[in-house]
């Protein structure tokens, strides 16, 4: 499997040779190397993966009223609360393309960064059953962040550094003909900070990545199985104000 964040943990590693292993960590986490867990498949080019607010009006999106709409402007989605908690990790989302998309953006904002210890476990709880490598894979991905930014492959988050997640935009589709296997794709912001060295100065900013979330157990589970893999292909660019990015189902969400 292409490992998509060696080149950034390199420039990391390069970048930020010298200073303190806690700094590196936060800027590491807000600022160069994104924790975008299994969207190395069919994910869009990236000329085609980062947002622009190009004024260019493209053909119209429109309703019967004939006002075009683009992401911006249409409404936003209502994102569900998780119902219970396990592991740490919010559950419990109903059994619809609303719950699916809830889920996949409560998963990815509130999914540990830099605890392997956390991070199991909380995959473990949201993790398909029938694949439970799925597991392994996204405890693999933050032991690769860690020794990224020389800190040992296996422990916590070093003492004052705190990071935060905000997804802003998200498209759903689904996998089968059921509506049970849906791939949620999203569009995300990523800050860390440091206690006594302030906010991140270079955040992460329109981030793209998917997750893949099946319905069993009476919830939405993620699953690293390559055989729905194989089935992706990327959507259009995000733009906030193209009316194409609104045409391919791309919209903002509630609390993004």
């Amino acid at each position: 499997m292409a490992d998509p964040y060696a080149s950034k943990a390199r420039r990391a590693r390069l970048r930020l040779a010298g200073i303190g292993a806690a700094t590196v960590v936060a800027l590491v986490v807000g600022g160069v190397v994104a924790l975008t867990a299994f969207d190395d498949h069919s994910q869009p080019s990236q000329s085609d993966a980062k947002p622009s607010r190009s004024p260019s009006a493209g053909p119209s999106a429109s309703s019967s009223s004939g006002k075009q709409f683009t992401p911006a402007t249409a409404a936003r989605i209502p994102l569900l609360r998780p119902a219970k908690s396990a592991n740490g990790i919010g559950t419990g989302f109903e059994h619809s393309s609303l719950g699916a998309t809830s889920a996949a953006v409560s998963y990815w904002e509130d999914l540990d960064l830099l605890d392997d210890v956390i991070a199991r476990k909380q995959w473990t709880a949201i993790a398909a059953e029938d694949y439970p490598q799925t597991v392994d894979e996204g405890v693999s991905e933050v032991r690769k962040v860690r020794e990224g930014v020389g800190l040992p492959p296996s422990g916590g988050t070093p003492d004052g550094v705190t990071f935060s997640t905000n997804v802003k935009a998200a498209l759903t589709r689904s996998l089968d003909s059921s509506g049970d296997v849906v791939v949620v794709w999203m569009v995300y912001d990523r800050f860390a900070a440091i206690r006594g060295k302030g906010a991140d100065e270079s955040p992460l900013r329109d981030e793209v990545t998917y997750l893949v979330l099946k319905w069993q157990a009476d919830d939405w589970k993620v699953t690293t199985d390559p055989s729905y893999a194989k089935k992706l292909t990327g959507p259009h660019a995000y733009d906030p104000d193209s009316p194409y990015a609104f045409m391919d189902g791309w919209r903002e969400v509630a609390d993004g």
